[in-house]
């Protein structure tokens, strides 16, 4: 799983990571930034908090727009799989 921080020019990588820590998510997790709004555009997203989960084909398998638990990401993960 990679959590992609949006914000990227109001929060550090290392802010991020903490606020997902502090959240509940998982520590299997990657986080990362997305500086230049790519992923934003390319999977439409228009509220902070989006989910999507995509599967090996590359199909979206799962999308939400809430901040979404990690225990439902984790079995929306492993359905996908």
């Amino acid at each position: 799983m990679v959590a992609i921080n949006v914000l990227a020019g109001r929060f550090s990588l290392g802010d991020w990571k903490n606020f997902w820590e502090i959240s509940g998510g998982g520590t299997d997790v990657i986080v990362a930034q997305d500086v230049n709004q790519r992923a934003v555009a390319a999977f439409s997203v228009r509220a902070l908090g989006t989910t999507i989960i995509i599967n090996r084909t590359g199909q979206v398998v799962y999308r939400d727009g809430i901040a979404t638990p990690y225990q439902t990401l984790r079995a929306e993960v492993d359905k996908a799989l």
